[in-house]
């Protein structure tokens, strides 16, 4: 597969400045639960910093919202095909983020990632998601997490508790404290620097500050 045929099923991106490997994002006004929860305050998804960077940066808003419009689009063999070409070729760390904006659509854009990861197994894959029935579902049909791949169900309220699942996220706020571990990047220049807890199945929780 060439690049530029690679590239119109969506870009995968290596230079998220804070975290290692490589990133994919779609449209952060397209998530499903996040939607709802943005409207609740006290949640992490009432001041989406996805969202407002989108409506900061119109080239970032099209890259992200294109993403998800080629997804779409695309036929799943050739989605996958086009992700695993672009992170075994710019995955320089091995470690790849999806998600850093937007969310799970459906049980099968989650398949096709869990295609990606079985594809790339030298590569530690890390999904954040507040999409909890579709991870569910695809769990009760028979789907497996693979090796590679962390899964992290995030919390729905700023200091609130930690999901019941094996992987989670939770975020607090100068009125409550980690639960976990503490995602340390404020105080390394806002860079993961040499951590990779949230790639990591050991650590059952992380707790992030919020933003």
């Amino acid at each position: 597969m060439l690049v530029k045929h690679a590239l119109t099923f969506g870009k995968i991106s290596n230079g998220n400045t804070k975290m290692p490997g490589t990133t994919w994002a779609i449209d952060a006004f397209a998530c499903i639960t996040g939607s709802k929860l943005a409207k609740i305050v006290g949640t992490p998804c009432e001041k989406c910093y996805a969202r407002k960077l989108q409506k900061l940066r119109p080239s970032v808003d099209m890259g992200w919202r294109a993403n998800l419009d080629k997804w779409n689009n695309a036929g799943p063999k050739q989605w996958v095909q086009a992700m695993t070409f672009q992170i075994l070729r710019y995955n320089s760390d091995g470690h790849h983020r999806w998600f850093d904006s937007g969310d799970l659509q459906s049980v099968a854009m989650l398949r096709q990632i869990v295609a990606v990861c079985a594809a790339t197994p030298h590569i530690k894959h890390w999904l954040p998601t507040q999409e909890r029935k579709f991870v569910q579902q695809f769990l009760d049909d028979g789907g497996t997490i693979p090796d590679n791949l962390v899964v992290r169900i995030s919390g729905t309220k700023i200091n609130g508790r930690a999901p019941n699942f094996p992987n989670t996220s939770t975020v607090f706020d100068k009125h409550g404290a980690p639960v976990g571990n503490e995602c340390r990047a404020r105080h390394n220049n806002n860079s993961c620097g040499d951590c990779r807890a949230c790639w990591d199945k050991s650590v059952s929780n992380v707790s992030y500050p919020k933003h």
